[in-house]
Order: C-alpha cells, then sequence, then structure tokens
C-alpha cells in the first residue's frame, strides 16, 4: 500500500469513516455510563439507535468508498475485491464489539477483552485488503474462536472468565455478520493454497 494515498482522498474519507466510529462510541460509552448502577454486573439494554446505527453506518460507508475507490483504481482483481468485501465486515464485527464494551462497562475482564477485539477488528478490517494473504487463515481462526466463545458463554458459565449470558441482538448480530465474514475468508485461503501449490512444484521439480 502506498502510504501517500492516506493523505488522499480515498485516505481523508477513510479517517473520516474512523472518526465516525469513535464518535458513536464515545457517545455510547458516556450514554451507558450515565445510566449504569455501582453493582458490578452490565447491561444488555442497548443503545441509542441514532448512535448505535445511524453513526456507524456514516462511518462504514465513507470507509466503503475510500477502500473501494483505492482497490478500484489500484488493485482491480478477484482476491482485493474478496478482501475488501472480508475487511467491511470484519469492520462492523469490531463496531458491534466496540458497543459490547459499553455494555458491559462495569465488568473489567470483559471491556479488555472487547476492546482488544475491537481495536484489531476495526484496524484490520481497514487495512485488510492490504494485509499480507497468508495472515487470512489466522483471521479465520479469530473468527471462529468468536463464535466458540459466544456459543460456549450462552450455554454454561467458566467463572472468573464468563457467567452464563443472554441471547441479546447485538450479539446475534456480531455472530451472522461473523459467520458472513468467513465466506470470503476461505475464499481468500483456498486462492492462496492454489497459488502457492504450483510454485512449489515447479521449485521441487528444479534439480
Amino acid at each position: 500500500m502506498d502510504l501517500g494515498k492516506v493523505y488522499s482522498a480515498e485516505g481523508a474519507f477513510c479517517l473520516g469513516g474512523l472518526f465516525f466510529i469513535a464518535l458513536a462510541f464515545v457517545a455510547d460509552v458516556y450514554q451507558h455510563l450515565a445510566f449504569v448502577g455501582e453493582e458490578i454486573g452490565h447491561s444488555h439494554g442497548g443503545g441509542d439507535v441514532f448512535v448505535r446505527v445511524n453513526i456507524p453506518v456514516m462511518g462504514i460507508a465513507l470507509i466503503a468508498f475510500g477502500l473501494g475507490m483505492y482497490v478500484l483504481h489500484e488493485h482491480r482483481d478477484r482476491v482485493h475485491f474478496l478482501a475488501y468485501v472480508a475487511g467491511l465486515l470484519i469492520l462492523t464485527d469490531g463496531i458491534a464489539h466496540l458497543f459490547a464494551v459499553s455494555d458491559h462497562i462495569n465488568v473489567p475482564l470483559y471491556v479488555v477483552g472487547f476492546s482488544v477485539v475491537a481495536v484489531v477488528q476495526v484496524g484490520g478490517g481497514v487495512l485488510f485488503p492490504f494485509l499480507p494473504r497468508p495472515w487470512d487463515k489466522f483471521w479465520i481462526l479469530l473468527t471462529v474462536s468468536m463464535i466458540a466463545v459466544y456459543a460456549m458463554s450462552r450455554s454454561f458459565s467458566l467463572p472468573p472468565f464468563w457467567e452464563l449470558e443472554e441471547t441479546e441482538p447485538l450479539g446475534i448480530f456480531s455472530k451472522a455478520i461473523e459467520v458472513l465474514t468467513l465466506f470470503p475468508l476461505i475464499e481468500l485461503v483456498k486462492r492462496e493454497r492454489a497459488f502457492s501449490a504450483p510454485t512449489s512444484s515447479s521449485g521441487a521439480a528444479e534439480p
């Protein structure tokens, strides 16, 4: 990726999108801090629709446009298109995990866990089309792990890591996005293996 593009129109759109996402997160945390009680626990009541839907959607749209223009002009091929789609899905899931931080604002372990995952996903989602393709298998592992942890946390408690959780709309939305994310990720891994196989075979045939 040409770092000079950060200062281009495409980069400006992406930075603007990240600003909207950060704005939504800060506003959501502020609202939860205003209503959360002193007792350790969390709220699955969700947040304001405008904060959790309208503002992030504007951010995603700006990033989608900025990244889309860059990919269209610089890397017009199927691999980058798949990576572009996967990146937007990862970004969207990262935003959901940002809001999960608010929902568990009084549980430090959850706050740390969701914060780390959210930052990795938001940053990784924006940069995903430009990351090395051999890393895609690790994104699959991360995605499958998050789905598995969600399923386990809704099935049984495992103190001190988690208590038995309720099934809430934000979690269902996040898992649906993660399932969708697996499709382009798996396709990218298949293409990477198909591309590497002929190279390995030709290399083995040489004396």
